[in-house]
């Protein structure tokens, strides 16, 4: 039987709106997508990302039962109670379908059980604790004290003096009790070396320090004053107490670090002086030479294309090109665009920098990937990385070959308050749906509801794309003309 491809189906619509706006109008608008908010299970969610979120709140589960034995106090009520709400919260975000904000909560459950046992131990205020959170490729530890490396486990608790270190296809992601959630990219060593929290003043004090290698940080706003995290070089240290994230490399050859900072706010003591370093600014540090002069990261690119989780439909992947393509940021001289199968990096397929902003790749082969790209300044300053996107190459033998139909896709109702535009819609059940390259939750119902911001003045087009399960697409071209007064 000869096959006939996925049709696709394309349809324009076309409405002029006034850019007229309150500013109460604009919240009540945010307020309605809050409350509009709903279950939605994952398409791509793998057995990997639920395995884990499972044995997490297992693991949580058993600890709160044990933790909320021994509560006989206030304080000790008080934290098992916070475990409690955290487990609740693991579990609601499972049934969503959202395994990996699932698997966040139940580790801060456990750790809070942990805590309250720790006490009631006579341990005084618990025992600080690091968590793995994913672990990609040949990741090692060594305790505190010893001398041998051992593999990394998932259900392995890191404490003060451990280290972590990785090999050249490896990364790892640690949570600290702080809330901090560090990324140790391939190659690296990672020491712990402070972690604490005074039971009187809830001061809480964490430092890691980075040997040599690549980390980036996540960091929380801290709980009381006085609390930071720090990652500490032989060159230099980064100290902050709020949320932002910022990434640190220490050449341990040539003895310099370096300091990108994404967001918030980071104070970077070198031999000589301490600056603070803002969002979009480098920091670099050299042992016995002190800091040099802040310069300024590039700009993040967007990605254009493919939509984020894209399932591209091929008879013959080996034969077949896939393109990806993203914006130009102003003043880079060229982009760096790695691709991997792995989510945290850690092993790259791809990893060269190009003038362009696309880039087809020819006779990629069946599986799930990753990609994500940063702009490199003219003196070869690198900026922050995008978010990463995943698409998914397929062969038509595990399609649905009698399903040609493209999904339906309409949009029942849209309202314009100022720059944003509510859409309401319906598409076909367990369809992927994506509006202007970025993903829609789609409901059990094939209904969705997206708050899009309109990028420009005057004409903005939005490009609808709705796939279903046997690669059909159907795609919508929404155009609102913004007028100013």
């Amino acid at each position: 039987m000869n096959y006939q491809p996925p049709k696709s189906k394309v349809l324009l619509d076309w409405v002029n709106v006034s850019y007229r706006s309150a500013a109460l109008t604009v919240f009540a608008v945010l307020l309605l997508a809050g409350i509009a908010g709903g279950v939605y299970w994952r398409y791509f969610a793998g057995s990997g990302p639920r395995s884990e979120a499972q044995e997490a709140i297992q693991r949580a589960t058993t600890k709160l039962a044990e933790a909320s034995a021994v509560a006989r106090d206030a304080r000790l009520e008080q934290l098992t109670a916070t475990a409690a709400v955290a487990l609740d919260e693991a579990r609601k975000e499972f049934e969503g379908g959202r395994f990996d904000v699932s698997r966040v909560a139940a580790i801060r459950s456990e750790n809070l059980s942990q805590k309250a046992l720790d006490i009631a131990r006579g341990q005084g205020s618990g025992s600080p604790e690091v968590r793995f959170y994913r672990i990609e490729g040949d990741v090692r530890v060594k305790r505190a004290g010893e001398f041998a490396w051992e593999p990394a486990d998932r259900k392995q608790v890191l404490r003060l003096g451990d280290q972590v270190k990785t090999a050249a296809s490896a990364s790892v992601q640690l949570i600290y009790f702080d809330g901090t959630v560090t990324t140790v990219q391939p190659g690296s060593l990672l020491e712990i070396r402070d972690l604490s929290e005074n039971p009187a003043t809830k001061v809480r004090k964490v430092s890691e320090k980075l040997n040599w290698g690549e980390i980036t940080a996540s960091t929380q706003r801290r709980n009381v004053e006085g609390s930071f995290h720090a990652v500490e070089t032989d060159a230099a240290t980064a100290r902050t107490a709020e949320s932002g994230e910022l990434r640190v490399a220490y050449d341990k050859e040539t003895k310099a670090a370096v300091f990108d900072v994404f967001s918030g706010r980071v104070e970077v003591a070198g031999a000589d002086r301490s600056e603070v370093v803002t969002a979009g600014e480098r920091m670099q540090a050299a042992s016995g030479t002190g800091l040099s002069a802040k310069e300024v990261l590039p700009g993040v690119p967007r990605l254009i294309a493919p939509s984020d989780q894209r399932v591209f439909v091929y008879q013959n992947p080996a034969e077949s090109n896939t393109a990806l393509q993203w914006e130009k940021v102003p003043g880079a001289a060229r982009y760096r665009l790695v691709i991997s199968d792995r989510v945290l990096f850690a092993r790259l397929l791809y990893d060269a920098e190009r003038e362009d902003t696309s880039v087809t790749i020819a006779g990629i082969a069946a599986g799930s990937y990753f990609w994500k790209v940063s702009a490199v300044s003219p003196s070869g300053v690198r900026g922050p990385f995008s978010e990463p996107r995943s698409f998914r190459v397929s062969s038509h033998k595990l399609r649905d070959r009698e399903d040609t139909t493209p999904p339906k896709l309409e949009i029942s109702d849209f309202v314009q308050t100022g720059p944003m535009l509510i859409i309401n819609g319906r598409t076909e059940p367990g369809a992927l749906l994506w509006v202007d390259s970025e993903k829609v939750d789609v409901y059990e119902d094939g209904s969705f509801y997206a708050v899009i911001r309109l990028r420009k003045e005057g004409v903005n087009e939005l490009r609808l794309l709705a796939q279903d399960p046997a690669g059909n697409e159907s795609t919508l071209i929404h155009r609102a003309y913004v007028e100013t007064y």
